[in-house]
């Protein structure tokens, strides 16, 4: 197994290539690539769960308005830091391709295992469950509830779906995530508009008193600041495709923070609509505040528009994940880190195939595995570890590379008051859970045992010849070939 400099080019650059050479194209335009950001941060969470932020409030609304605001700024720290980075190397790939030129391939091949084997295989597989509870329950009424078999293979189907639209077309997935965002959209502007109208005409009395200090625990103010934060998530995925980017020095920079301001506004004015509506108490004890404003709002029979927003909600993180994530393993594979059949692409739907198709079978294991939410607690503590890495990785490379052209540079106070906060949440992760923190510290020595096997047998001639012929096999099977020019 040899690891290529990450920064090698094997063939022309992307200003030399035609229409008919097999490369990944340059696609995402400024409104796809704002369509797709804002789609991996807008989730389920606004419509089912701001009561997190609420209680951490202890049932304040002018202080619950000010943790959104704050948890907004202080993510897009973390998403400037990330544009600097991802504009400095030029590369898909995302975390990998950062650990990988700061840390060495281990910690890439780290980055890109647990990727492949937990973080994007335990989201499919919590989304595509999403998808089918909230599809199907409104509409059960009193009838008997769906199989466990049933539900699970429903959910499988959706999954499944997504990796074909992915597999097929990097348009296909393009549209479907401008759809899926702008539908998502305008299922919060209904209920903003909603609100809005309430409170025209009944007034502002359920937003009163604002600020109230009187009874307010300091101790809940963590977990509601977390809710907030961990609600604006989801920006990282931009970096990992940055080579399908049109003119990525401008598209990334403006994306990142168009979506995020968008974002931002949307949540506030979703909670206020919700304020208007519902009173704190009804939010706080309430797991599906949407489907509630909506019951209050619209009436039991029209209420079941909100459940399908959630639907549409999961279904945008879905499509993006697949794709973003797909890069990942893709840029890996080119560099030496992964099989060389996961670097292939379709020489007709110019898609890579192998790295689509290889989480599909981790991701169909854990929806029938059952477990779901207990592996994603289980790798929390990994992936804020992993992520306070690569986010380092910006006042590292200023401090060795400090010549090298940068099309842009965050402010390097703000990514280390980014750092700061992420080591803390990570202290805070180890204090209040440590079991979380040793099955994490558990996993990773998994993953380094697996990277070292992955070394060994790569060094072997038998092992060798016997990965050519499946690679010969595999990309007769798929159709796909290596990439014929670089895209960075």
């Amino acid at each position: 197994m040899s690891f290529k400099p990450i920064n090698e080019r094997s063939g022309p650059s992307q200003e030399h290539h035609g229409d008919d050479t097999i490369v990944l194209r340059r696609f995402l335009g400024l409104i796809p690539t704002i369509s797709f950001i804002l789609g991996m941060i807008v989730g389920t969470g606004i419509f089912l769960t701001p009561a997190g932020v609420l209680r951490g409030a202890s049932g304040s609304i002018g202080i619950s308005f000010a943790i959104w605001t704050l948890g907004a700024i202080i993510q897009l720290f973390g998403a400037l830091s990330m544009t600097e980075l991802a504009l400095f190397f030029r590369q898909s790939g995302g975390g990998f391709v950062f650990l990988y030129e700061v840390y060495g391939p281990a910690a890439g091949f780290l980055n890109t295992i647990m990727t492949l084997l937990i973080n994007l295989p335990t989201s499919s597989a919590v989304q595509s469950l999403v998808i089918v509870e909230f599809l199907i329950t409104p509409f059960i009424g009193d009838c008997d509830p769906i199989s466990e078999y049933g539900y699970r293979a429903a959910a499988s189907c959706i999954f499944m779906l997504a990796v074909v639209i992915n597999c097929i077309s990097t348009s296909w997935t393009s549209r479907t995530q401008v759809f899926l965002t702008f539908m998502k959209v305008a299922a919060l502007l209904l209920i903003i508009i909603a609100g809005l109208v309430n409170i025209a005409t009944v007034g502002t009395e359920k937003l009163k008193p604002s600020f109230d200090f009187e009874d307010f625990d300091w101790s809940k103010l963590p977990s509601g600041f977390l809710s907030a934060y961990w609600a604006y998530g989801g920006w990282a995925n931009i970096a990992n495709v940055t080579e399908e980017v049109k003119q990525p020095n401008k598209t990334v920079i403006r994306g990142m923070v168009i979506s995020i301001a968008f974002t931002s506004i949307l949540y506030l004015l979703a909670n206020l609509a919700y304020f208007a509506v519902l009173s704190p108490e009804e939010i706080m004890a309430s797991d599906a505040v949407a489907a509630l404003f909506a019951v209050r709002v619209f009436g039991v029979r029209w209420s079941f528009i909100i459940w399908l927003c959630v639907v549409l909600s999961a279904s945008g993180n879905l499509n993006g994940g697949t794709f973003a994530t797909s890069r990942v393993h893709f840029v890996a594979a080119r560099t030496g880190c992964f099989p060389f059949i996961l670097s292939t692409i379709h020489i007709k739907r110019r898609t890579p195939v192998a790295a689509i198709l290889c989480t599909l079978p981790t991701t169909i294991l854990i929806i029938w595995s059952g477990n779901v939410w207990s592996i994603i607690n289980f790798n929390v503590f990994v992936g804020q570890v992993i992520f306070v890495l690569t986010i380092a990785a910006v006042p590292y490379l200023r401090w060795k590379r400090p010549n090298e052209e940068r099309p842009y540079k965050v402010p390097l106070w703000g990514c280390i008051f980014y750092i700061i906060f992420n080591v803390a949440l990570i202290g805070f992760t180890v204090i209040t859970d440590p079991m979380q923190m040793l099955t994490g510290a558990a996993s990773l020595l998994i993953c380094i045992f697996l990277y070292y096997i992955y070394e060994y047998t790569g060094k072997s001639p038998r092992a060798a010849v016997a990965s050519q012929k499946a690679n010969h096999f595999l990309q007769k099977l798929l159709l796909s070939v290596k990439q014929e020019a670089d895209t960075f």
